[in-house]
C-alpha cells in the first residue's frame, strides 16, 4: 500500500489539466520514490466522468464509498453546480470529521464551501470565478493566489497551478529534494517573482509595456463598482484626456472608456457565471447606473441578455467579434 493514497473525486466537466497537473507529479514522485503516492478516481454515482473537453474518464467507484484516503481531491470546472448533490456533499463532509485533507481544483472549492468545511479558511479558486465566490461564501478567507495550504485543506486556481499546489505539498510530505526532482522532470519551475501570478499578466494581455496605459488600466480593473470619469483615468499618469485618448488608441486600440466597459462587462459575467447576485445587483457591482444599460450593453458584447447567459446561453462568438467598444 502506497503511503499517500490520493482519491479524486470527478465532476462533470472537470478540467483535465487540472486534474493532470494534480495527477502527474504523483506519478513522477513514483519514479524516485517508489510506491509513495497511488490514486483513484471515484465519481457520484461510480459511472465514469467527462471532462470539459468531452474526454471521458473511467472511475474505480462512487464517491461514497472514498474511506479515508490521505487526501480526497475535489476536480471541477465548468458546470460545477453537478458536484452540489448529497452524495457529495455528505461524503466531504464526513472526510473532514476524520480529519482527511480536503483539496479543491479549480472550481472545486465552491463545493468544498457548500458542504461548510472551508469556513475560516484561507482559499482560492479559478481568478474567473473569484468574484462570484467571494460573494458566494463570505465565511471563507477568500485569497486570489495560483494554491493556498491552510491546515488540512488546499485550493487551488487550476490550470497549471496544479502542478504549483503538489509540489508543494509533496515537498511539505516527502521533502523539498523529492518536490524539485519532480518539477525538474515535469520541466516545470516559476521564477520568484511569478509564485502569485494568477493569470496572464496586464502586458500580456493587452500587448504593451507602456506603463502609463499599464496604470490606467490596473486603476479600471481595481475600481469597477464606482467606474472613475475620463479625467480621474487620464490623472493617474498625470496626462490629459486627449493625451490618453492617443496614447490608448496607439498602445491599445481601444478608446480607454469604452476598454473601462468591456472589463466591467466581462465582470459582469463572472458574477452571473459563479454567484447567485440578481441581475439587477450584478449591474450595480459592475457600476451601471441603470439595468436597461447594463442588459443593452451585455447583449452588445455577449450577444445575449444576462437573464439568456445566466440559463446558458453563453456570449454568442458572432456577437463578440462585431461588438464595438468606442
Amino acid at each position: 500500500m502506497a503511503l499517500h493514497d490520493v482519491s479524486f473525486l470527478l465532476v462533470p466537466q472537470f478540467s483535465m489539466i487540472a486534474l493532470y497537473g494534480a495527477m502527474e507529479p504523483l506519478r513522477v514522485a513514483n519514479r524516485f520514490a517508489p510506491g509513495a503516492f497511488s490514486w483513484r478516481f471515484l465519481s457520484i454515482d461510480g459511472e465514469p466522468v467527462v471532462a470539459s473537453n468531452g474526454i471521458p474518464v473511467s472511475v474505480s467507484g462512487r464517491i461514497a464509498e472514498v474511506g479515508r484516503p490521505a487526501m480526497a481531491l475535489v476536480c471541477a470546472s465548468y458546470g460545477h453546480e453537478t458536484g452540489l448533490s448529497r452524495p457529495m456533499l455528505t461524503a466531504v463532509r464526513k472526510l473532514a470529521r476524520a480529519k482527511i485533507l480536503l483539496a479543491g481544483l479549480d472550481t472545486g472549492p465552491f463545493i468544498l464551501a457548500a458542504a461548510g468545511v472551508l469556513d475560516g479558511y484561507r482559499a482560492t479558486c479559478h481568478w474567473e470565478s473569484l468574484p462570484g465566490f467571494r460573494e458566494s461564501y463570505p465565511a471563507v478567507m477568500t485569497r486570489e493566489a495560483l494554491f493556498e495550504i491552510d491546515r488540512d485543506r488546499m485550493t487551488c486556481a487550476g490550470g497549471a497551478a496544479a502542478i504549483d499546489m503538489m509540489l508543494a505539498w509533496i515537498a511539505g510530505e516527502m521533502g523539498r529534494e523529492l518536490s524539485v526532482a519532480v518539477a525538474d522532470q515535469l520541466v516545470h519551475f516559476r521564477s520568484s517573482d511569478e509564485t502569485g501570478q494568477v493569470r496572464a499578466s496586464i502586458q500580456s494581455r493587452f500587448g504593451t509595456r507602456e506603463p502609463r496605459v499599464l496604470a490606467i488600466i490596473a486603476a479600471m480593473q481595481q475600481q469597477m463598482e464606482e467606474p472613475l470619469a475620463a479625467n480621474a483615468l487620464a490623472s493617474v499618469s498625470n496626462l490629459s484626456i486627449r493625451q490618453m485618448e492617443r496614447l490608448f488608441h496607439d498602445e491599445v486600440g481601444y478608446r480607454p472608456m469604452g476598454l473601462y466597459r468591456r472589463l466591467r462587462l466581462e465582470r459582469a459575467e463572472h458574477l452571473l457565471s459563479y454567484s447567485q447576485m440578481s441581475v439587477r445587483d450584478v449591474s450595480l457591482a459592475t457600476g451601471f447606473t441603470t439595468l436597461a444599460e447594463f442588459s443593452r450593453g451585455f447583449r452588445q458584447q455577449c450577444g445575449v441578455s444576462p437573464s439568456q447567459f445566466r440559463r446558458g446561453q453563453r456570449r454568442d462568438p458572432q456577437a463578440l467579434a462585431k461588438a464595438d467598444y468606442p
